[in-house]
């Protein structure tokens, strides 16, 4: 039966050499015998028969999947078929070769683990076939001028000028096949064949590996390999179409893969920083380059020829373009230099030259974006008419005429056209010549004209509004494109409610029904736009744009930057606070697109901090109220708080330049707005902002110097709040209080005790050399005559509708004290300790020697100072006790007037006798700790004052507490026991 089936075969090869021949009629007799289920299951016969004869003979299980070239070469099988000698496989190689040659795909496949089994043994060409390799030299010669090239692909005589150039260091294309001839054989027929239709049974390509494969090292590896398997065949047939074709879209896939998964998992700040991926990319459009212009030269089809020229114009086109992640459509912008011009007129002829060959819209479209960049003369109605509209402006009559005859709505074209008619021609200078317009605006036209002209324009400008409108409309809501061209359309026009609208048309692309801000956006393919889609579509418009226009994975990245980019600027422009807010949240944690946008982020800062400034600024022109303001500067506050790490980025982003965002411009709202807090006695908020100060900065003076300014601020601030406060709530009686003296007429032993007195020295409170000179003075003239009054005052029990307060200054000088510890701030607060005798006014030795000043740390003295004004007894404390206590926890429970001296003292204060004790030893501790805790005025000095001087001396002491300290106090509050 086989060999039946065999005969039956060369009968019909036989058939099939004298159609070659020319007997053509007779092969077509033989076909027809058959019909066509026949035809099939005769092929199907003869397939299997062949199969079995390769096993028989060679051991070649062609359809078994468990067979492998390993298994091959130790096949245990009658014929001896074995691979383990270069002859041996040159052999085998003989007779699979005609079944090759005739083969398809699907064939060469079932051949491919015999040909890799093969390969094994003839890896690459021979050394001498190597040396000098002209494919590479052409491929990669930094001397070769592609220009010439291109300019004379597809003449007459571009093949001979190919080889040429190709071949000139061998002599000529017919020296180097002698050469290869001669250092390959005995094996030149499996070098000749081997490389092509192993390289054709490789089904496998880069594309369909995994996502990002190319960008790794393996994945480079890989585009090699299958690259050389075309070269290597070039060597031998230097001349054949299909490896050239192979290998120049070898190459193009390796770009389209670099860029495509770069866009997508390396942003455009990392993939600056890998410049072996920019090289890579830029070496294989050369090669691809190169390639085509040679596939160019071996076309022989129309057909083929334009699909190489349309193909050569794409990849020219695409070096041009300003796409993720070679460029940010910021900053890093394609430069237009000479090679720039170069590849636009290259991609331009290519373009011509298939569209001669065939009338596709897609070449006239290309071409028409082609001469925008160029600057030609609008021969054909390119992508945009708003482009040519907005760049050429309104008194360019060639112009305006070119639009109107592609209008959207044929009445603006009749209307227009009639207007146009009525305007005089241009004045042409032929000395004028850019670049094929050679006319130029006419300087001496009437007033009419002008305004004509400007109808004209304004007309023309809504039709294109119109047409782009049209674009978007129903099933076409997601064609983004034409949305962000209406857009910015709409924004570039200018008139009063056009930002409104341009905003409105763009949000669609960044917002959903269940979210304010997100992208609602959806990548093109060559099929059917993603999304709620339902099916391809009906109508010529949308498989025109659905079909024929699919874009790359970086072209839509691109594009969603592109759009994020003006949406934000539309934002500020519009001071939209809210949606900017929801913004910067939803850039930062999107998932799908966090890695491409991550760059943005400042830029979505800048534009968020701007539109509140240009609020605030608008609240204060309007006197909105100050509620306003400070609402805005809270915001403003916060964003600090949050992202101060990125003000540095934000103040030097080239979109955002301007003395608004300047570094010290925004670092000045903020100490507006702890002025504004300080001087509407926010002190609660106050205090909250500098636990959040204190949260987000560990130690401000290791923050840059602008950042340490704020925290200063904001501790001065609430230090100054605290002492406006704890002055509003001090009795200011002159003289010794009735409390005194009912306490003397009770306590025999008043003349041991001793009174805490503080005196306020404010000079330091309205000059740090970091605030505003003239918020200060405001602060000074409102509070200034509450704190001179507090001078040599003794700190008594406040009045009973002040006791909430002082409770409540009591918990914030603990957090102050608390919050402040590793913070300079004035020295302000004098307390002293003076003898009952001094106070009466008995001058003697014995009392003077009895002054003691509280050499402590502010925070500490303004805890002591409010402790006594919230109990309900005098200022006294022995002096053997301790000024103030050292430790949080029981300085704040302690009560400075002891057990029994008084009538009515507070049932805590013999109980906390003992923690004062405990808090003196550890006080003692803290100021031998703290280096700049020394008095720097004689206490004698001091205690001599007292009775001559009206004004007690200053005392000068640091803030600076021990860090360990500041630890141990950090998480004690108020009511801690």
């Amino acid at each position: 039966m086989i060999s039946q089936e065999v005969e039956h075969q060369k009968v019909c090869s036989n058939a099939c050499d004298q159609n070659t021949e020319g007997g053509g009629h007779q092969a077509r007799e033989c076909q027809d015998e058959l019909s066509e289920e026949e035809r099939e299951e005769l092929e199907l016969k003869i397939d299997q028969a062949l199969d079995q004869c390769f096993f028989c003979l060679y051991g070649l299980n062609l359809r078994s999947d468990s067979s492998y070239e390993d298994e091959l070469a130790t096949h245990k099988n009658t014929s001896r078929g074995e691979y383990q000698t270069k002859e041996q496989c040159a052999d085998v190689f003989q007779y699979i070769l005609p079944s090759a040659r005739v083969s398809s795909k699907t064939g060469l496949v079932k051949l491919r683990r015999v040909l890799r089994a093969i390969r094994k043994h003839f890896p690459q060409p021979p050394g001498n076939v190597l040396d000098g390799n002209p494919i590479d030299r052409f491929l990669d010669d930094p001397d070769l001028c592609e220009d010439k090239l291109s300019e004379e692909a597809g003449s007459d005589g571009f093949l001979e000028t190919m080889t040429k150039m190709i071949f000139s260091t061998m002599g000529s294309l017919k020296q180097y096949k002698k050469s290869v001839v001669g250092s390959s054989e005995p094996y030149l027929d499996v070098y000749r064949n081997l490389y092509f239709f192993l390289a054709q049974s490789e089904e496998m390509s880069a594309s369909d590996k995994w996502p990002g494969f190319v960008l790794t090292k393996e994945g480079e590896e890989f585009v090699q390999q299958s690259a050389n398997l075309f070269k290597f065949d070039l060597l031998y047939n230097s001349l054949r179409f299909e490896s050239w074709q192979r290998l120049a879209n070898i190459y193009d896939e390796e770009v389209d893969l670099l860029l495509n998964d770069g866009s997508k998992h390396i942003n455009v700040l990392g993939w600056r920083k890998n410049a072996a991926l920019s090289q890579r990319v830029e070496t294989s459009r050369r090669r691809s380059r190169r390639c085509l212009l040679m596939s160019l030269a071996l076309a022989k089809t129309p057909d083929q020829q334009c699909e190489i020229h349309e193909l050569l114009a794409l990849v020219y086109y695409d070096s041009l373009q300003n796409v993720v992640p070679l460029f940010d459509q910021r900053s890093v912008l394609p430069t237009k230099d000479a090679a720039w011009t170069k590849f636009c007129e290259n991609s331009m002829e290519h373009f011509r030259k298939a569209f001669a060959n065939k009338q596709d819209w897609s070449h006239a479209f290309y071409m028409g974006k082609l001469c925008e960049k160029l600057g030609y003369a609008p021969e054909r109605m390119h992508a945009s008419r708003l482009k040519l509209l907005c760049k050429h402006g309104h008194q360019n009559l060639e112009y305006l005429k070119v639009i109107s005859s592609y209008s959207f709505n044929q009445s603006t074209m009749n209307e227009v056209t009639d207007i146009l008619g009525k305007v005089g021609p241009e004045v042409y200078n032929p000395l004028v010549n850019i670049i094929g317009i050679g006319c130029q605006i006419n300087p001496e036209r009437k007033p009419e004209e002008l305004r004509q002209m400007e109808d004209a324009w304004n007309m023309l400008y809504s039709d294109c509004l119109s047409a782009l409108e049209a674009c978007i409309e129903g099933d076409l809501k997601h064609f983004h494109k034409a949305r962000y061209m209406l857009a910015q359309g709409l924004y570039r026009r200018g008139k009063s409610s056009d930002l409104a609208r341009a905003k409105d048309e763009l949000s669609f692309c960044f917002k959903s029904s269940r979210s304010a801000f997100t992208f609602n956006m959806w990548e093109i393919d060559g099929m059917v736009k993603k999304g709620r889609r339902r099916t391809p579509g009906i109508t010529a418009n949308k498989k025109s744009l659905e079909v024929n226009l699919p874009e790359s994975s970086r072209k839509f990245i691109t594009c969603i930057r592109k759009y994020l980019l003006f949406y934000l600027k539309l934002l500020e422009e519009a001071r939209d606070i809210c949606t900017l807010d929801k913004a910067f949240i939803s850039i930062r944690a999107d998932k799908r697109f966090c890695l491409c946008i991550e760059d943005l982020v400042p830029v979505a800062l800048g534009r968020y901090i701007k539109a509140i400034i240009a609020s605030r600024l608008q609240a204060d022109i309007l006197n909105s109220g100050t509620n306003t303001s400070e609402h805005l500067l809270e915001k403003l506050f916060g964003l600090f708080m949050e992202q101060g790490n990125l003000w540095p980025d934000v103040c030097s982003l080239p979109e955002l330049k301007g003395s608004e965002v300047s570094e010290g411009s925004l670092y000045g709202y903020l100490h507006q707005y702890i002025n504004s807090l300080e001087r509407n006695g926010k002190l609660e908020t106050i205090g909250a902002i500098n636990e959040k100060v204190r949260k987000r900065f560990k130690n401000p003076k290791l923050s840059n110097s602008n950042c340490a300014k704020v925290c200063r601020h904001a501790s001065i601030a609430w230090c100054r709040s605290l002492i406006i406060g704890l002055a509003l709530i001090t009795p200011l009686e002159p003289g010794i209080s009735s409390d005194i003296q009912d306490l003397h007429q009770t306590d025999n032993g008043l003349e041991n005790r001793q009174f805490l007195c503080v005196d306020l020295q404010t000079g330091e409170l309205w000059n740090p050399s970091f605030e505003d000179a003239s918020q200060l003075k405001h602060l000074e003239i409102r509070w200034g005559p509450v704190l001179s009054k507090v001078k040599k005052t003794i700190v008594k029990k406040a009045s009973d509708g002040n006791l909430e307060t002082a409770r409540d200054l009591l918990r914030c000088s603990y957090n102050f004290y608390r919050e402040s510890s590793s913070i300079t701030l004035p020295s302000v607060v004098n307390l002293y300790l003076v003898p009952y005798q001094l106070i009466r006014g008995i001058q003697s030795q014995t009392a003077t020697e009895g002054v003691e000043i509280l050499d402590k740390m502010l925070s500490q003295k303004m805890k002591k100072t409010v402790g006594p004004s919230s109990t309900a007894s005098p200022a006294t404390v022995p002096n053997t006790s301790p000024a103030c206590p050292g430790g949080a926890k029981d300085g704040l429970n302690s009560n400075p007037c002891p057990a029994g001296s008084e009538v009515g003292a507070p049932a805590s204060a013999s109980a906390s006798t003992a923690a004062e004790e405990r808090s003196a030893v550890l006080s003692h501790e803290e100021d031998r700790d703290r280096n700049s805790a020394n008095l720097q005025v004689c206490p004698n000095e001091i205690k001599r004052s007292l009775l001559v001087a009206p004004q007690l001396q200053q005392c000068q002491n640091s803030m600076l507490a021990d860090k360990g300290a500041s630890k141990a106090h950090e998480g004690e509050g108020p009511n801690d026991g």
